[in-house]
């Protein structure tokens, strides 16, 4: 549980991968018991959430800097988030969980319209939602092809490998060659 409240952490400030890479192996190899793991992920994430929301109300230059740093991370990516927390508020933090808008974002750009408080509210039902959709799939694929297929948990775990690779590459090659 340490390595996904890290992980949370981590990816909520400054880390580029997402948790789920972590949580979707759990799924696979644990299962039921991922359910701990997500829920040290979103405190971890709480935590940096915390952390980059308050340097961002007391430098918001330097915050957004340090952010626009991470791999990745483009401007108009800020100027997305800007405009989805003014036009929906919060809400704004829920969609960019399942968009790809990466949360240390929202975390930077949120002093403009939110208070603290509210944030760190609004942190754990958008941090759940990925996570607990990532683990339902993950966790039931790999159920599904132990009982019907008869995978072991090497060929699972090639197959967890394949899937974020992919996953990856799309994602980035969306970024950078928008």
């Amino acid at each position: 549980m340490l390595v996904a409240f890290l992980w949370g952490l981590a990816e909520a400030t400054f880390f580029f991968l997402i948790p789920d890479v972590f949580l979707s192996f759990v799924a696979i190899l644990a299962g039921r018991r991922t359910w701990a793991h997500i829920l040290a992920a979103i405190c971890g994430a709480v935590v940096g959430g915390a952390l980059l929301f308050q340097w961002a109300q007391t430098n918001p230059a330097q915050a957004h800097a340090a952010v626009a740093r991470v791999p990745f991370i483009q401007e108009s990516m800020f100027v997305s988030v800007d405009e989805g927390l003014r036009t929906r508020g919060l809400t704004a933090v829920l969609i960019g969980s399942v968009t790809g808008v990466p949360y240390k974002l929202y975390a930077v750009e949120a002093p403009k319209f939110s208070t603290q408080r509210d944030f760190l509210l609004a942190t754990p039902p958008a941090r759940a939602v990925r996570f607990l959709a990532v683990w339902l799939m993950f966790a039931g694929a790999a159920g599904w092809l132990r009982k019907r297929r008869s995978w072991q948990t090497r060929q699972l775990v090639r197959v967890h490998a394949a899937v974020w690779i992919v996953t990856y590459a799309l994602y980035w090659g969306r970024i950078v060659f928008r």
